[in-house]
């Protein structure tokens, strides 16, 4: 894990923040926090490598905090986990998952699977930049191929 990786942990409950911040920050995270949906929006701005948001906020609920990230060019690449303690049913977790969520938790979490969850979710994530890296390197590649062989035709001609 690159020291690098920050983690935003938003949910309203400050106990269940102090203890995620706890788990994340003894696996090596920088945590940085919010409280409400409104926050998750602005700390997403700041690019972190992933989030953990809560699904039952004061002002918006978390499906509705990942449907909008989802939909921002800007924030559409940050790996989302939805955590919950009040909406535990298999139902609210295919209704998160389908809002954008790249993963379901319910309250509580052993920390081993938080942190399990949260290194696929990073492993995905960097696999997904690499290939993204390697299509425009690609795409770069055959434009100037394309424009030099297109050059060394017209000064045959």
């Amino acid at each position: 894990m690159a020291p690098s990786e920050t983690i935003a942990v938003v949910d309203d409950t400050e106990g269940t923040r102090l203890a995620l911040r706890r788990t994340l920050e003894r696996a090596g995270y920088a945590v940085v926090e919010g409280k409400c949906g409104a926050d998750a929006l602005r700390l997403a701005l700041d690019q972190p490598s992933m989030m953990v948001i809560d699904v039952h906020m004061p002002d918006l609920l978390g499906p509705e905090v990942v449907n909008r990230l989802k939909a921002d060019p800007e924030t559409r690449a940050i790996p989302i986990l939805q955590l919950s303690a009040s909406f535990t049913e298999e139902s609210d977790r295919a209704f998160g998952l389908m809002s954008g969520a790249d993963a379901y938790l319910t309250e509580p979490v052993e920390p081993e699977l938080l942190l399990a969850t949260i290194h696929a979710l990073l492993r995905s994530s960097a696999a997904e930049r690499i290939a993204e890296r390697a299509l425009q390197t690609r795409d770069e590649f055959l434009s100037i191929t394309s424009t030099t062989s297109a050059a060394s035709c017209m000064r045959c001609g």
